[in-house]
């Protein structure tokens, strides 16, 4: 359905991704220049076909040699739908690819004809991330709902209506095991078990995180380490330029997170999308320094011309980003529209390195969002760049109706495709 995706999106201001090749920027963007993607497509003939087309919509040109497209037909199986069969036989010929391409990161099943629990045993037998069409509608779903870890809609508690909502009808078709909302979209247990984790590369800076926030482990449903970078200040990482010593440290922090048995590596700051080429060409994880990196799956999802607004601690500093953030997007048209929470009253604790009062600082977020919304009606989704604004997201997506991503939502994205990794 690749092929509709243009014309569809021009019919409806929803969200649009018809197939997961919408992910194969954000995945290429996660891994270093050297790493190839092995993509699994129901036909290869008609995937050589839409070659043009996927250059055009995502600036990926099939034929590198970063792609290594695998035909299902050849898989045993695949034909009859036998799953058990189908299973051993996708299983293998993956096998055979790492063999043939030991420089293979992550694996794109493009067929919606695999189901989902093959991604699983894909991810078992190879300790590579898989991507499928699966994690790419959770990804969407996720920004439209309720985080189940933190957040609250407004500044007063209120009650979830997606809990109460699924929780009836779990129990009116006779799913017991998904009685609430939080079991039925991250069972934190589930994963923990697992040994699914996170590393997260931390600035030198010292102060009490919000929940919600990158910085503290309850915002997360799965093990996650932290490493502080020794001489990573904010104002150094917002340059972009580190010192020798302190890039030293830094590729430090990816060895030493490695050593714990992470499965994806992130940072505290949305400004470390600065360092995204050093870290993901350093290691051999997926790579996510900042929320930025999903933008490419996110501005392909919508018609040219409408926006996505992006929140961040200060607008005027995240401008001197603006190049680098149209290169990893490959977009030469600027989709964005730029927004400071600086002046939020209450939001100025981040730039003082102070706890910030999520309960005070949430009706200002939602009234700056509306205010961006009525100023620029073509903005169709909102992304949190600042990793202290997730706590807000909730409260955002009840009162504005947009979709909202943010550092923890792309976490989340992360996680679950390493899942059993280890």
């Amino acid at each position: 359905m690749m092929v509709f995706q243009h014309v569809a999106r021009k019919k409806t201001k929803l969200p649009v991704i018809l197939s997961a090749l919408h992910l194969l920027p954000t995945v290429t963007g996660s891994h270093s220049h050297d790493a190839q993607v092995a993509v699994f497509t129901e036909h290869r003939g008609a995937l050589e076909v839409m070659k043009k087309l996927v250059h055009e919509e995502y600036g990926i040109d099939l034929e590198d040699s970063r792609y290594i497209i695998v035909d299902c037909t050849e898989i045993p199986g695949f034909a009859t739908h036998d799953d058990a069969e189908m299973e051993a036989g996708l299983v293998a010929r993956a096998q055979r690819v790492l063999q043939e391409h030991p420089e293979v990161r992550a694996f794109l099943l493009e067929s919606t004809r695999l189901p989902r629990h093959l991604a699983h045993a894909v991810r078992k037998a190879t300790a590579r991330p898989v991507f499928d069409a699966h994690l790419l509608c959770d990804f969407y779903i996720d920004s439209h709902m309720d985080n189940p870890r933190f957040g609250k809609k407004s500044h007063e508690p209120k009650a979830k209506p997606w809990v109460s909502r699924l929780a009836s009808w779990a129990k009116k078709v006779g799913m017991k095991a998904y009685t609430s909302w939080e079991h039925a979209i991250k069972p934190p247990k589930a994963v923990a078990a697992v040994g699914v984790k996170l590393g997260v590369i931390r600035l030198d800076y010292h102060y009490p995180p919000a929940r919600g926030d990158v910085d503290h482990p309850g915002s997360y449903g799965y093990e996650v380490h932290y490493h502080m970078v020794e001489g990573l200040t904010f104002e150094m990482c917002q340059s972009g330029k580190l010192t020798p010593e302190v890039e030293a440290a830094f590729l430090h922090g990816l060895r030493t997170l490695e050593s714990k048995g992470v499965s994806v590596i992130t940072g505290d700051c949305g400004f470390m999308m600065w360092l995204q080429e050093l870290a993901r060409k350093n290691t051999k994880l997926p790579v996510i320094m900042s929320s930025l990196v999903t933008l490419p799956v996110l501005t392909s999802s919508y018609h040219h011309g409408e926006k996505i607004a992006i929140f961040t601690a200060n607008g005027q500093s995240l401008l001197t980003m603006e190049e680098l953030i149209k290169k990893e997007c490959r977009k030469e048209e600027q989709p964005f529209i730029f927004v400071g929470c600086e002046e939020v009253p209450g939001f100025e604790a981040v730039a003082l390195g102070q706890k910030v009062d999520v309960k005070k600082v949430t009706p200002g977020i939602v009234e700056k969002a509306k205010q961006v919304l009525r100023a620029h009606p073509q903005v169709r989704a909102i992304l949190m760049e600042c990793t202290e604004l997730p706590p807000y997201s909730d409260a955002v997506r009840y009162f504005c109706g947009v979709p909202v991503f943010d550092a923890i939502t792309a976490c989340d994205f992360y996680i679950a495709c390493p899942l059993s990794m280890h």
